[in-house]
């Protein structure tokens, strides 16, 4: 039979289950607009009479059996995958813009320096015995060498940016996981004593949002035993491609070094594994300071085609080789200047001069010597920088008026076969256009990127947000249902006291 008190004892229960709905409505309003707090929810079970006495018929109320928290794991994983990505394509646009402004209005900036380095070499042509024509033209040239250093000197200090970025943004990877692996002990703890997890986890997984955004994790959970009430022991898992960052409570941090001595960062494993990453922040930053190939172009990719400008450039001016190998025309090397000397080179590097060149040349080979030459070092030969007498004009020594091969340098420089891509405007626009297109690329992916992650947000957010009208319908639920059980004690006390006046009464 039932116990004579069942019925006071079904009322508590009910009480004591919509007091614990309450709270947890109570709860959830208050962090409705904390960033990161999952709603929580009330699981409930009914008490059946086998519970108390097994020939009951009716149990006994309900029991309360524990708080979740509303998550759903898929749509977490989804959005540390795309969150990574958004975490790459938003640093790219943000440095290859810094690219283009380092880069400048290329087009048009190179373009002018070219015209008036075209108008200098006219105005030579009309008056080559004149020392204020060839004082514009050595300031022409100058400029064209001037422009190019200063762009090579700001895509250094560019990649020393990114090289820095690089360091940060391991150290800041360290430093989430370790706060995530102290997390695991403090939820270890806890679920081995049976306290609540729930804000644990909600701190777990914002560290892992911010995480993701920095490199390509994979969460998972590892089963390494069993608790208490036989559910089983885990242990949760951050690895980057497939080498573990975080087990449990141990971290196996980034090491960020100069191995080489070339001023640039190498980023491994504190356990001596390879490190590699293949989205997120830090694999965009590793691949605008390092990429530099047709398929991965960083800051060393312009850096180098600026370079093969420079070389391909002075070697034409200066020895009419152009970029095929061909030689096309005397070049400056090949006419005689005001003295009437010849193989004066107007272009060089390091300020070094015509006599220094001829030397290297003779000994190496004109490609040899012109490999040195960088968009960083290219100057004009110390002949030319000290004396604009020593500019050839002339195709013949002694010839005072002779224009023919300051006429024909004029030609050289127009020529569309100097480079692969035309002359050299042409091959200044299509490096610029070619870091154009990228920029623009990136931006393109990173405002797809975008949607997608806040597509997955809001999506995140309609499983564990807090919806106050949801929460206004909870709260008179539990309060009607809390209302109904105080009644029905109120109505089993006065049952109970009737029941026990009429047997004092016997």
């Amino acid at each position: 039979m039932a116990s004579t008190f069942a019925g006071l004892v079904t009322s508590t229960n009910g009480l004591t289950a919509s007091k614990a709905g309450l709270t947890v409505t109570s709860n959830n309003i208050s962090n409705v607009n904390t960033t990161g707090y999952s709603r929580q929810v009330l699981i409930q079970s009914a008490i059946g009479p086998a519970a108390v006495y097994n020939r009951s018929a009716v149990g006994v109320g309900a029991s309360v059996d524990s708080v979740t928290r509303v998550s759903d794991s898929l749509l977490d994983k989804k959005y540390w995958t795309e969150n990574a990505t958004l975490g790459a394509t938003t640093v790219s646009v943000s440095y290859l813009e810094e690219l283009e402004a380092v880069m400048g209005d290329a087009d048009d900036t190179f373009s002018s320096l070219m015209n008036d380095f075209y108008e200098a070499l006219e105005d030579v042509s009309t008056d080559s015995g004149s020392s204020e024509t060839r004082t514009a033209l050595q300031t022409a040239g100058e400029a064209i060498c001037d422009y190019l250093n200063e762009i090579s000197k700001g895509l250094s200090q560019l990649q020393s940016d990114v090289n820095t970025e690089v360091k940060t943004t391991a150290t800041q990877i360290n430093s989430y996981a370790s706060q995530i692996a102290a997390l695991n002990d403090q939820i270890s703890k806890a679920q081995t004593s049976g306290a609540s997890t729930n804000e644990l986890e909600d701190s777990r997984d914002a560290l892992l949002d911010k995480l993701s955004s920095l490199a390509d994790i994979t969460v998972g959970e590892v089963v390494v035993g069993t608790n208490a009430d036989g559910s089983d022991r885990t242990k949760l898992t951050v690895s980057i491609n497939g080498v573990n960052l975080v087990y449990g409570d141990d971290v196996n941090e980034l090491t960020c070094d100069d191995t080489d001595g070339d001023g640039l960062y190498d980023v491994g494993w504190s356990n001596g594994a390879k490190f590699s990453v293949d989205d997120g922040e830090l694999a965009t930053y590793l691949s605008l300071r390092d990429g530099s190939s047709s398929t991965d172009k960083g800051i060393p990719y312009y850096t180098n085609k600026l370079d093969e400008f420079a070389q391909t450039f002075a070697k034409a001016f200066n020895e009419g080789v152009f970029a095929d190998g061909e030689t096309y025309y005397a070049g400056h090397a090949g006419g005689y200047d005001a003295d009437g000397d010849t193989g004066v080179r107007f272009f060089s590097y390091n300020g070094l001069s015509s006599e220094e060149l001829a030397s290297l040349i003779s000994t190496s080979g004109v490609d040899a010597v012109y490999a040195n030459i960088t968009a960083a070092n290219i100057s004009l030969s110390s002949d030319v920088q000290d004396d604009v007498n020593k500019i050839a004009a002339a195709s013949e020594g002694g010839e005072e008026s002779n224009n023919e091969n300051v006429d024909a340098l004029l030609d050289l420089c127009k020529d569309s076969r100097m480079f692969s891509t035309g002359t050299a405007e042409d091959a200044m626009a299509s490096i610029v256009a070619i870091l154009g297109s990228q920029s623009e690329s990136a931006q393109n992916k990173s405002d797809r990127q975008s949607t997608i992650v806040d597509f997955l947000t809001a999506s995140r957010s309609s499983v564990s947000g807090v919806s106050t009208n949801e929460e206004t319908i909870n709260m008179t639920t539990y309060q009607e249902a809390y209302e109904a059980s105080a009644s029905l004690v109120s109505m089993w006390n006065e049952v109970y006291a009737t029941t026990i006046n009429m047997v004092n009464d016997d």
